[in-house]
């Protein structure tokens, strides 16, 4: 064997064991001089064939053919390399190819392709670019809604503060009257009834100057701004709100602490704010009013346990069980005529920025009861 068949055989045998796709090709000719046992296994023995005609089914060369560029003036090989992807018509795939020119042992200039089927990284790629523009297009419509949600809550502070002022001038009249009235002969019952409905006004008009704190409540953007509040005198007032000024006293309202009666004298003091307390039982104690049958009493019932006060509202009649893992929810309610579903629902935003917590006990038939725990002054700063 001579020198240059023992060479090509040496380099066809290099070629023959690459598990990719190779061919060498005479750049005079564009005659295929070799392919290895890759292509064959596919495709059969084209050595003597065009190039183009036998891997890509073209009867001129390819234009993406880069033998031009890897021969010098003097048909000698150039040394450069080109790597470039191609999509090859005949059997849709994709390939990657890496091409040079070198001698070949019989003296022929040739040009050797190595093609790496990449289809399957192509079908990858292309799935993240759709999955990157179609995140694209959802970030685009979250932002569009996100802008929207911006607008309503423009909108809705300004449709409130044209509420609030609309509401505050008959409601300043409202709390105005009431003083006058003992000058027309009122008796002594008349007089107090004067007084709950100035003393309702004010807490309504209070009430009306803080209707955004809602808002802020759920979105956690409410800075609490704690004082001394004593919880057994607004436990009263709220009961006396509840019942009075709403009911007409068809529900009596008992409160007790730790298990008495709750005098005026009578005190349970945490830090907090007082408004936002009175929000929070003049609407649980409403809600229990409504649940409980006629002329029957609500309880709220005062105390201390293991560093919390503790507010028990409880009333007769109880919640419907498809309500009870839901009684906190917004929009939750059930057999009121004009219930909105946010009473519980606030109270217990304005609970959890005091840093405490509440449940619902449904156990007993027959009760409901709605538990709430404070910290007291000592514990302010823990969270239970």
């Amino acid at each position: 064997m001579s020198g240059n068949m023992l060479e090509s055989s040496l380099l066809e045998t290099h070629f023959d064991v690459i598990p990719f796709g190779i061919y060498v090709v005479d750049v005079a000719t564009h005659d295929l001089v070799f392919v290895n046992r890759h292509f064959r296994d596919r495709l059969g023995d084209l050595a003597g064939r065009k190039c183009h005609e036998a891997i890509y089914e073209s009867p001129q060369p390819c234009l993406f053919c880069k033998i031009r560029n890897l021969v010098g003036r003097d048909g000698l090989p150039s040394g450069k390399t080109y790597i470039f992807e191609h999509f090859n018509d005949k059997d849709d795939r994709w390939y990657q190819l890496q091409e040079k020119s070198m001698s070949w042992p019989d003296g022929r200039v040739v040009k050797y392709s190595i093609a790496v089927d990449i289809t399957e990284l192509k079908e990858v790629q292309n799935r993240l670019a759709e999955a990157h523009a179609e995140l694209a297009l959802k970030n685009r419509e979250l932002s569009r809604q996100n802008e929207l949600l911006q607008e309503n809550v423009r909108l809705r502070e300004h449709v409130d503060r044209i509420a609030r002022h609309d509401l505050k001038t008959p409601l300043n009249a409202l709390i105005g009257i009431p003083p006058l009235l003992p000058d027309y002969g009122l008796n002594e019952e008349g007089r107090k009834l004067a007084q709950m409905m100035e003393e309702a006004g004010i807490t309504m008009l209070n009430m009306i100057n803080r209707t955004f704190d809602l808002y802020r409540l759920e979105t956690g953007g409410y800075e609490l701004a704690p004082v001394d509040v004593n919880l057994a005198a607004v436990a009263r007032k709220a009961a006396q709100d509840v019942v009075a000024s709403v009911y007409m006293a068809d529900e009596p309202v008992r409160v007790e602490l730790s298990g008495q009666g709750c005098g005026d004298g009578e005190s349970l003091v945490i830090r907090g704010e007082e408004l936002l307390c009175y929000s929070i039982l003049s609407n649980l104690v409403k809600n229990a009013v409504e649940a409980a049958p006629p002329g029957s009493v609500v309880t709220i019932s005062l105390g201390r346990e293991g560093g919390f006060a503790v507010v028990a509202i409880s009333n007769p009649g109880e919640v419907p069980v498809g309500v009870r893992d839901r009684f906190f929810q917004k929009y939750v309610t059930s057999g009121k005529r004009d219930g909105t579903g946010l009473g519980a629902y606030s109270a217990l935003l304005a609970i959890k920025a005091h840093g405490g917590r509440a449940k619902l006990d449904a156990s007993q038939p027959g009760r409901t009861t709605v538990t709430i725990f404070f910290p007291l002054p000592e514990t302010a700063s823990a969270v239970p």
